[in-house]
């Protein structure tokens, strides 16, 4: 009986303990932990990560703590001295310009791992611009630039984004990312800002100049072959680069483009208009065949074979009567119209193909509209070895960086100047 008594009694104790214990948790409210989540920033904080995040999907940044960017108008005002160089200048105003004048948003965020710093940079850019130096004949004139655009001349230019790195006397290191003539490779172009003088890395830069002569109104060398373009990037894996825009595989251009102005007023403009606008001498049929490369995107086949389909092409009666001279100068002149590409593309070599990156850009086909602005991961060596770049030591301190952008432009920036990169430790 006492057995029992005594057994009780301590059932009783220890209901009343967890009692207690219940009655002191009920009191004292419960920490959890809170989830991560990003927060701005007044430097660019560098955090260490023993997972690489390589890829703008990657979950470290959907939490990481980010600079806002306060841009400013640098450089307005600008326009090119050099003769055939023409409609560059779209950041001309600066942040009027810039984006239609509408907020450009810009954020970094940054980390780093034992080998490497990565660099994500964000801003609400809603167009795509990705000429560069078109050839263009017979373009429209520049409201900024007087001169004859008559013939072939040079025309547009793309966005950008550029990067620059103290590294004291006066040198910079600087990141230039372009969407013309560096991002379809998976690279920024890794320059050295020298005293304001700019030059490129050792090595081969990611663009070739395609012209046919040593002026902006030379023309053309090459055109697109009609192969599929496919590259491999690294870390980006395989891409098609669309050949409205970009050249990478290519062949000598074709074609009398005087010859088929001749071609394509007699027998297309009554339809399509004297520059292809659409809007016809005879007939309003409001098909243009001028937009930024358009014309790029057809192999010399496939355009011959829409162009003499009397059930696809209302125009075939006059096309079809046409000699393969004459359909080699009106497709010379077509192109022209669209603006073909005024670089062909190569993988760099050396110091030049330091600084990789990768983007939201779709490359296979680019339209005009960017309605999700863009987002650019860099991904560069902490030290390349090249004497040309700044090393990065994440226990010395901070770096010194500017970071500007254009719009349609060469000359002109918006961005921000004297803002700061810190390297946190690494956790013990």
């Amino acid at each position: 009986m006492a057995s029992r008594v005594n057994t009780t009694r301590g059932l009783i104790i220890a209901l009343g303990l967890v009692w207690i214990g219940c009655t002191y948790y009920e009191n004292e409210p419960i920490k959890l932990p809170q989830p991560k989540v990003s927060k701005p920033t007044t430097t660019l904080e560098a955090t260490y990560t023993s997972t690489p995040p390589n890829k703008i999907t990657s979950a470290y940044w959907k939490t990481a703590n980010y600079l806002a960017i306060g841009p400013q108008s640098l450089v307005t005002g600008q326009v090119p001295s050099d003769d055939g160089l023409y409609n560059v200048s779209g950041t001309l105003n600066g942040l009027a310009d810039f984006n239609n004048g509408k907020s450009p948003k810009i954020t970094m965020r940054a980390a780093y791992d034992d080998n490497n710093i990565y660099i994500l940079v964000s801003w609400r850019d809603t167009t795509f611009n990705i000429s560069n130096a078109n050839w263009v004949y017979n373009g429209v004139t520049d409201p900024n630039k007087s001169g004859s655009t008559a013939g072939w001349t040079s025309q547009r230019s793309d966005d950008k984004m550029i990067l620059s790195f103290d590294m004291g006397s006066s040198k910079r290191d600087v990141w230039n990312w372009s969407l013309a003539l560096s991002e379809p490779l998976g690279y920024a172009m890794d320059m050295t800002d020298n005293s304001s003088v700019v030059t490129s890395d050792e090595g081969d830069k990611t663009y070739v100049r395609n012209a046919a002569g040593p002026t902006n109104r030379s023309g053309p060398q090459y055109e697109w072959d009609g192969v599929q373009q496919e590259l491999t990037r690294s870390p980006g894996g395989l891409t098609i680069l669309d050949p409205g825009f970009y050249l990478l595989t290519k062949k000598n251009f074709v074609g009398d483009v005087v010859a088929g102005n001749v071609v394509f007023q007699n027998n297309c403009a009554p339809c399509h208009g004297v520059t292809a606008d659409g809007n016809g001498t005879d007939y309003q049929t409001g098909v243009a065949l001028n937009g930024p490369g358009f014309m790029n995107r057809f192999t010399r086949e496939a355009f011959v074979s829409f162009a003499s389909n009397q059930d696809l092409h209302e125009g075939a009666a006059h096309f079809t009567p046409l000699t393969s001279t004459e359909v080699d100068n009106l497709f010379a002149r077509l192109r022209g119209f669209s603006g073909i590409p005024g670089y062909w593309l190569q993988n760099p070599s050396g110091s030049n193909s330091d600084v990789h990156t990768l983007s939201n850009v779709q490359l296979a086909k680019i339209d005009g509209n960017n309605g999700k602005g863009y987002t650019v991961l860099l991904i560069r060596a902490l030290n390349t070895g090249n004497a040309d770049d700044i090393i990065f030591n994440s226990s010395a301190g901070q770096y010194e960086f500017n970071i500007s952008f254009t719009d349609n432009d060469d000359l002109n920036r918006i961005g921000e100047i004297n803002n700061q990169l810190i390297f946190k430790p690494k956790p013990l």
